[in-house]
């Protein structure tokens, strides 16, 4: 009778053993399952980024170039809007150095939107409020040959900052060159220029 009751509790024992193995198995498969299935989902957000677009028109036209003759300075109106149905940011900026000579940065207007920092701007998605914003850019060239300034422009999720390129730069507010301003605003006797915050003087030298 004694043999057959520790029989009976071992095998109780062993039962009770297994199923606790065999809950442990499904508890590490469910949540093995639930972790691949939360990183899919992260997988398919990021990939959202690379079906993300933008709008880029230059005086209305699309297009990414500022061309700007020789001796010349030029304003250009950019357009840079979201055809998206999502919120996005975004952010444009031109590429590589600029040669000497050439004077570039936005011009602050009322209506006019100023160029956003390296982190982007956040759009509204297409057809709403919001969904584009306008810039004016100014350029002068002063040099013997024509230029051409070519735009990038970065776009990303709402909820993430931007990056600038290695070879990008932002705009900054464009500032007309002294010697621009007293050669080309010359007052009355031909030597001074008063802009209403400085006068400036130029020298005639006789060599």
């Amino acid at each position: 009778m004694k043999k057959i009751l520790l029989e009976t509790s071992f095998s109780k024992i062993y039962m009770i053993v297994m199923i606790i193995i065999t809950l442990l198995i499904l508890g590490g498969y469910f949540s093995y399952a639930m972790f691949t299935v939360t990183k899919e989902k992260e997988n398919a957000i990021s990939i959202v980024t690379g079906n993300l677009t933008y709008g880029l028109l230059i005086d209305g036209e699309e297009g990414n170039t500022l061309n700007i003759p020789a001796k010349t300075t030029r304003e250009f109106t950019i357009t840079l809007s979201n055809p998206n149905n999502r919120k996005a940011r975004f952010n444009f900026y031109y590429l590589y150095n600029l040669p000497n000579g050439i004077n570039v940065g936005y011009i602050i207007a009322e209506g006019i939107n100023i160029p956003p920092k390296e982190t982007g701007i956040n759009l509204e998605q297409s057809g709403s409020s919001g969904s584009s914003n306008t810039y004016k850019i100014n350029v002068t060239n002063t040099s013997s040959s024509g230029l051409t300034i070519t735009l990038g422009v970065e776009v990303g999720l709402d909820y993430n900052d931007l990056n600038l390129p290695s070879d990008g730069h932002l705009f900054e507010e464009y500032k007309m060159p002294v010697s621009d301003v007293v050669l080309t605003n010359l007052g009355d006797d031909g030597n001074t220029y008063n802009d209403g915050e400085d006068t400036f003087i130029t020298v005639s030298t006789i060599l």
